[in-house]
């Protein structure tokens, strides 16, 4: 006959910790915190630094990183700011939190003090504030020149986050070259970034014959890579061989990844003919469609002036789920008012456009796309005041010529 013995702890989440009094069990605080931090407990995380008598810098690390993670940044600083003598991981993990949040100018801020006080970095430092700086194509080349004085860009990490800024900056040539300086070193990331800034450049067949070698030299590719492959027989108007690759995917599944499923709709809708019922499918297949899922959607619809309605439908179920449009958005939806010659319904997403918080710059390309919309004087004025001076002289011809009567 078995006995039946009591279990020593209860079995539950991987992160649950023995449910034990701490002044009858006499666990250190310090050794637990991190541990919270890691399985996600923020709560329990804090509750535990707080009853550290002599909190160390690890244990002041693993706050921070708790704080980062959930995107707290300003309560991650002030938990910075308590540490008595801040390491390297206190400074990246830091600058990395304010990075991954496009936060330029504190990410840049902590930096700086880094090199005012002559405090050691390494390549994920500079990777992080490359990051952090990723629209700001005078600093990342600074940074890169930093990094090669400095000896970082041995870093691989160094040299993908080039490899991705350079790119989305326009810079594609630089993104080549630091590509292929890197030579054996590179890794998976490295292969998967060139070959989106290809995609993102719109040069198909170089991607192609990228994707081709990194299989060869048998890396993994992950969704962003498989995405600009799409891209690349997007630009070739290869539907043939974007039905191969789609059928691919479907064995492997990533078919129903919504960042793949965006490459699929811009292949078939602008290759496939009456593709947007195929377009439909795919959409549907999709468990959680994301934003630029969305707008490649609603771009699909706008392109093709007899699914302009669809495309305002698509654009009003976006809404109704939850979603809150961009910038992207209203330039779709834009265009398919246009299509339809519609003042009103252009009027209601100028509405839209005037109080989202879209960048003015951003903003003023919406109203560039395809003028679409019939506004009125009043309009017109408001449009002005919120675009930044940059664009208002381009701006103010588009207006006179909208007023005068032509059209392009």
């Amino acid at each position: 006959m078995h006995s039946r013995e009591r279990p020593l702890y209860r079995q539950s989440s991987p992160c649950t910790i023995f449910q034990v009094p701490p002044s009858s069990f006499h666990i250190p605080f310090q050794p637990l915190h991190p541990l919270y931090s890691k399985c996600g407990r923020l709560s329990s995380a804090r509750n535990a630094f707080d009853q550290t008598q002599e909190p160390n810098v690890f244990t002041f690390n693993a706050i921070v990183a708790a704080y980062a993670k959930e995107s707290h940044t300003h309560i991650a600083h002030q938990m910075f700011d308590k540490i008595p003598h801040p390491d390297l991981v206190s400074y990246n993990t830091l600058i990395s939190a304010y990075a991954d949040r496009g936060e330029t100018e504190p990410a840049l801020s902590l930096f700086t003090g880094m090199r005012n006080m002559d405090l050691d970095m390494d390549g994920f430092t500079i990777s992080a504030v490359i990051t952090g700086c990723c629209d700001d194509i005078g600093l990342i080349s600074q940074l890169h020149s930093v990094a090669v004085s400095g000896g970082f860009d041995s870093y691989v990490s160094v040299n993908n986050a080039l490899v991705t800024y350079y790119s989305k900056n326009g810079f594609l040539e630089e993104a080549k070259r630091v590509f292929y300086v890197m030579g054996e070193v590179r890794d998976e990331v490295s292969w998967n970034s060139m070959i989106v800034a290809y995609g993102q450049h719109r040069q198909g067949l170089k991607a192609l014959t990228l994707f081709q070698e990194m299989v060869r030299r048998g890396f993994k590719v992950d969704m962003f890579t498989l995405a600009s492959v799409l891209t690349a027989f997007t630009c070739v108007e290869d539907l043939l061989g974007g039905r191969q690759f789609h059928a691919k995917l479907i064995k492997t599944g990533f078919h129903q990844n919504s960042h793949v499923g965006s490459g699929l709709i811009d292949l078939y809708s602008k290759c496939a003919a009456g593709g947007m019922s195929d377009c439909r499918k795919l959409f549907e297949e999709i468990p959680y469609p994301d934003l630029v899922l969305w707008n490649t959607m609603i771009s699909g619809y706008s392109q093709n002036d007899e699914f302009s309605e669809d495309a305002l439908d698509c654009f009003r179920q976006m809404q109704r789920v939850g979603h809150c449009a961009d910038d992207c958005s209203f330039v779709c939806v834009i265009s398919a008012c246009s299509n339809l010659s519609s003042p009103s319904q252009g009027k209601q997403i100028h509405a839209l456009v005037t109080k989202s918080d879209i960048p003015s710059n951003k903003f003023f390309m919406t109203f560039q796309g395809r003028q679409a919309i019939s506004f009125s004087m009043e309009d017109a004025l408001d449009s002005w005041l919120r675009v930044s001076n940059q664009a208002k002289d381009i701006f103010k011809f588009l207006l006179w010529d909208k007023f005068i009567g032509i059209d392009y």
